[in-house]
């Protein structure tokens, strides 16, 4: 079985966990598979594939992506050139949908290969008793993911979406625990990356699950998402006691703006993860219309953050009239003049450090292709 994950148009390069939790499936009913990631190699095609495929001369070939139109055109190309049976199969890469696509993309597979189903295999999976997903089959150092201190790092799921697909459910601590404990001493990796849900989700599961992590002493560090409006004092210290290292904030830069209480709470969470040793990024999505940049960017300099990253929707850019690459250009440079000016206010008050931030002189911006767009203050 050969197992192909399609890149995500506009968005990092994370592992495809769900396709390694179908690899992991298969792997039981004693197939062998191989997963090759398109996303890891930017520049190549398909072409690029193609000759491991014709080397390793699979029964069946599954395409796993995000777009339709991306996996109905490598399916095309891929009936074309080998005499496998091609399955496409519509998943995400983060294993958010694992439980609900895996049980039918299997299905598929056996249907099709004519192998026997089984009747264990039901509409849907719980992650819980399901095996870990096949990292062996990944190439885990090749993936952009790298702790604070630069160390090599690996996502973990610590949820997934329902059967609709509207709500998370929380996986077991226990298994999120024994998962960390696997991966270290497998693959000897001791940073992790708990993507795309918040983990201050759900406060009753957070307390023990990181109760669980604390008694087990794994020596693991971890970074995860948290809704700055659902943490306090106590929960950010028993957070750094069970190893978390980094906090990521989902920053709406619209909402921080208008609203003085989101500004407050987040910048007390950064407070508090900082007393503890937290390190904090902030990722901000930039909506239209984007000649408020300057004033939004300027707002999420004011909070403190260790880090930030600025994310612009590709749809929304191109529907504006907008390079989404200069969007981000633009609001970083904004952002390291707010921080600097900070800087000096924190240190000197707010009428001396406005004065001798502007003595000094902002950092100016290198001339860009906004003025038309009234984008520049």
């Amino acid at each position: 079985m050969a197992l192909i994950a399609l890149p995500s148009i506009g968005k990092n390069a994370l592992p495809p966990l769900t396709l390694a939790y179908l690899a992991t499936l298969l792997e039981q009913r004693r197939h062998i598979v191989r997963i090759y990631d398109l996303a890891l190699e930017p520049e190549a095609s398909l072409t690029t594939v193609l000759p491991l495929l014709r080397s390793f001369r699979p029964h069946v070939v599954v395409v796993a992506g995000e777009s339709a139109e991306m996996l109905a055109a490598i399916a095309e190309v891929l009936r074309a050139d080998a005499s496998a049976t091609v399955v496409s199969a519509p998943m995400s890469r983060s294993g958010l949908d694992a439980a609900r696509v895996c049980p039918g993309v299997l299905r598929r597979i056996l249907v099709q290969t004519r192998a026997e189903p089984g009747a264990s295999l039901g509409a849907s999976l719980s992650l819980d008793p399901l095996p870990f997903p096949a990292r062996h089959l990944l190439s885990l150092e090749r993936y952009p993911l790298r702790a604070i201190g630069g160390e090599l790092q690996t996502t973990v799921l610590v949820g997934v979406s329902d059967a609709e697909g509207e709500r998370i459910v929380f996986r077991s601590p226990t298994q999120i625990v024994a998962e960390f404990r696997g991966v270290a001493q497998e693959f000897g990796i001791r940073h992790f990356l708990l993507p795309d849900v918040p983990v201050t989700g759900d406060r009753e599961w957070l307390q023990e699950w990181l109760m669980r992590l604390a008694e087990a002493a794994l020596e693991i560090s971890w970074e995860a998402i948290a809704q700055p409006g659902r943490l306090d004092a106590d929960m950010v210290a028993l957070m750094a006691h069970a190893g978390c290292e980094a906090l990521r904030f989902q920053i709406d830069a619209a909402e921080v703006f208008e609203s003085k209480t989101a500004r407050e709470q987040v910048r007390q969470a950064v407070a508090q993860a900082r007393q503890h040793g937290i390190f904090s990024r902030g990722d901000m999505t930039l909506v239209p219309p984007y000649e408020s940049i300057p004033y939004l960017v300027d707002v999420a300099a004011t909070f403190g953050l260790d880090d930030v990253r600025f994310d612009v929707a590709h749809e929304d850019a191109v529907g504006a009239g907008f390079d989404e690459t200069k969007l981000r250009e633009l609001a970083r440079q904004i952002y390291n003049q707010g921080r600097d000016r900070q800087r000096f206010i924190s240190r000197f008050g707010p009428a001396l450090g406005n004065l001798i931030w502007h003595l000094r002189g902002p950092r100016r911006p290198a001339p860009r292709q906004f003025d038309d767009e009234g984008l520049i203050a």
